[in-house]
């Protein structure tokens, strides 16, 4: 009983004629009686009526029944055969912080979809002390963060480093290179890069007895870079993506420490979740090599 005798059968079912389904499955009436009379010898019943003159056939009680069970097994038939080309598809849950997953990371997610079409990724964004929770608690599988927190179940791995700018309005006129002392406290937006980060900015202004205004996202923070002589501190790959907004980037003077991103995991990952961690990681080392990349980190 193959597919052709099946979907034969089904033909003369819904035509009540022989001519009609030979037709309809653009095959000569000989083949349409040929395979009928095979699967009537392999069931060991007769299922369709042929009177002669007749122009129409009926189907036999047994024909009636057998109606049914053919269509679930051209049904079953299809499945299998779908079934049989599927490819395997495997998921990752990724959280990153605002300022990667928007001026880095995107291009790396586009990668990863368009190179690997078994991956399916499910990227938010969050903030580091959250993404180290979520990881611990599996609700996440890869995260991407901006210090080293300790957790004991959680693996933390140095991804690069990039130096910090500073980013102005072009209306501004700040030097290429700028001495941070120099600059006015009460102009600058914070943003927090991580601890060390947060002691050099101290160092610069504890004796300065000022509050800076502060933002948590660089979306926040463009709206504030087009008013003249505001200024901040940021990142080379955010400095870069921001002066299409006109704004300008000037080099500091003793600058702050570079910003380290991390890859963390969770030290006993789910078992379902083991290959697509290890073919997105393996997406990842080669994207940190790309000219993409590195253009980002390097130069102006």
């Amino acid at each position: 009983m193959d597919y052709d005798i099946i979907d034969t059968f089904l033909a003369i079912a819904d035509t009540k004629s022989l001519s009609k389904a030979a037709e309809l499955l653009f095959l000569s009436q000989s083949t349409v009686s040929y395979r009928l009379n095979a699967l009537e010898s392999e069931i060991g019943s007769q299922l369709v009526l042929r009177e002669q003159g007749k122009r129409y056939v009926t189907l036999t009680n047994k024909g009636e029944e057998f109606v049914n069970i053919a269509k679930r097994w051209r049904s079953l038939y299809k499945d299998i055969a779908i079934w049989k080309t599927k490819k395997d598809i495997y998921e990752l849950n990724i959280g990153s912080v605002d300022s990667l997953n928007t001026y880095i990371l995107y291009e790396l997610y586009k990668r990863a979809i368009n190179i690997d079409n078994h991956l399916i990724i499910n990227v938010s964004t969050h903030w580091t002390v959250t993404i180290y929770k979520m990881i611990e608690n599996y609700e996440i599988d890869l995260g991407f963060v901006l210090w080293e927190l300790p957790y004991k179940n959680i693996k933390c791995e140095p991804m690069f480093s990039e130096r910090m700018v500073l980013i102005s309005s072009s209306y501004s006129k700040l030097p290429k290179i700028i001495n941070p002392a120099d600059l006015d406290p009460e102009k600058g937006i914070f943003m927090y890069h991580g601890p060390k980060f947060q002691l050099w900015h101290d160092n610069i202004w504890r004796n300065r007895n000022i509050r800076f205004s502060t933002v948590d996202t660089v979306s926040l923070l463009i709206s504030f870079m087009d008013i003249p002589d505001f200024w901040s501190i940021v990142p080379i790959s955010v400095a870069k993506n921001l002066r299409k907004d006109n704004i300008i980037i000037s080099e500091i003077k003793d600058p702050p420490p570079k910003r380290t991103c991390f890859k963390i995991t969770n030290k006993n990952p789910i078992p379902n979740k083991v290959r697509s961690l290890e073919s997105f990681s393996s997406l990842l080392d080669s994207f940190l090599k790309s000219e993409f990349f590195n253009c980002i980190l390097e130069g102006e």
